[in-house]
């Protein structure tokens, strides 16, 4: 699965704490399912938690407020249904902040199309379907004025 890996290379470029001590970041991903059909391919869907634990002895608003919004951005690229659906809104992204960490919990999937073609199979991990031309991704992020995040694509 590739999703748990580009969100923690996202996390450690654009949020400062983890990028001078990436330990601070944990990633899991939890039982799922494979959704699949009876149809003549074999392609799938791997649908499951990934679990995003921050720990910092102190954890702050900022850090807080800077995880989700990064965790927002790629979400928007990576799994836009869940900003774009109403019930996934309600429960494809969940949160708890305890005294020194953050876990946050995505729901996600990934296709994953299967092709057989003159006895070889190819199997070929799908992206979601790109942005629209006209978004423009920022490359700052300001906190009551105050810069916390750059970063460079």
């Amino acid at each position: 699965m590739q999703k748990p890996i580009q969100l923690q290379q996202r996390l450690i470029e654009q949020i400062p704490q983890l990028t001078a001590a990436p330990e601070k970041l944990a990633l899991a991903t939890g039982a799922g399912n494979v959704v699949a059909t009876s149809a003549p391919s074999l392609s799938f869907e791997y649908r499951y938690p990934l679990t995003v634990t921050i720990t910092d002895e102190a954890l702050s608003e900022t850090l807080v407020d800077l995880a989700v919004v990064t965790v927002l951005d790629w979400l928007q690229v990576n799994q836009p249904e869940i900003l774009g659906n109403a019930a996934h809104r309600l429960s494809d992204f969940t949160f708890v902040q305890q005294a020194s960490s953050l876990v946050l919990t995505l729901q996600l999937t990934e296709r994953v199309l299967v092709a057989d073609a003159e006895d070889v199979r190819t199997i070929t991990h799908l992206p979601e379907p790109p942005l629209p031309e006209n978004v423009a991704l920022p490359r700052e992020v300001y906190l009551n004025g105050e810069l916390i995040s750059s970063w460079t694509v």
